[in-house]
């Protein structure tokens, strides 16, 4: 009986209000942990530093799409008003949320709405940030924001342009990459893998279309002969030399 008593003492502090329970509990925290979110946004705008002041902590870290890690002070002195003809709101959706004690995990998008000038641009950020409850209130701890990129664009171009891009490029012996013109389309396919249409960014750069990551630049000698393909991802080159 001691042994469940002295369980209970150390119990108490943690129990639940009246009519609260744990589901509901984590509910609320969200609830409040989003608000502080949507608060720290709406005020990007205004460059409301004091908003930033206190829902972020002391010791933050703040990585921003631009893959600079920042501090409290960082973030806070680079806040200010948009400028004249900006104008913007930031709303959050596909809201992920976690919950243990006095740390919180809050992953989402993040919907840009930005109008310049008049021009709109409507940029995707997906965001992870970590929260600590400390003296009762939920303070940002860290953040990690990445551009999510949007569908790329393909150049109307003639087909009979790319005749000199067409042939079978080697990357290591046994390891090819056809390229060929199909129903007027530029079509790829590496050796034991299936063929996939190359959508024109320019009349030297490719992208596999429906995809918005990597593309295929095909290099030309001094005489306009094509004889190399670069396999690009985030600007690092697998070099693929034409051997037909």
């Amino acid at each position: 009986m001691k042994q469940i008593a002295a369980l209970c003492v150390i119990l108490l502090p943690f129990a639940l209000a009246p009519g609260q329970t744990p589901d509901s509990s984590v509910a609320a925290t969200e609830r409040e942990i989003v608000q502080i979110a949507q608060t720290l946004f709406d005020a990007v705008p205004s460059g409301n530093k004091e908003v930033w002041e206190r829902y972020v902590a002391d010791d933050a870290m703040y990585t921003d799409e631009n893959w600079h890690i920042l501090s409290k002070k960082d973030v806070i002195d680079g806040l200010s008003p948009l400028p004249s003809g900006y104008s913007g709101s930031i709303r959050m959706t596909n809201i992920q949320f976690r919950f243990n004690g006095s740390a919180a995990v809050l992953s989402y998008r993040a919907l840009e709405e930005e109008s310049i000038f008049g021009q709109k641009l409507s940029p995707i950020y997906l965001i992870t940030d970590t929260y600590f409850k400390r003296n009762n209130l939920w303070q940002l701890i860290a953040s990690h924001v990445s551009v999510l990129p949007g569908e790329r664009k393909a150049l109307r171009l003639d087909p009979g342009q790319f005749h000199s891009i067409l042939g079978e490029y080697e990357l290591a012996p046994g390891i090819t990459y056809m390229v060929t013109l199909e129903n007027n389309k530029i079509v790829g396919m590496r050796s034991g893998r299936s063929k996939e249409e190359l959508v024109p960014a320019d009349v030297h750069t490719f992208f596999v279309k429906g995809t918005v990551r990597g593309e295929k630049v095909f290099v030309s000698d001094g005489a306009g002969k094509t004889t190399l393909m670069l396999d690009r991802r985030e600007n690092n080159d697998l070099v693929w030399k034409k051997v037909k």
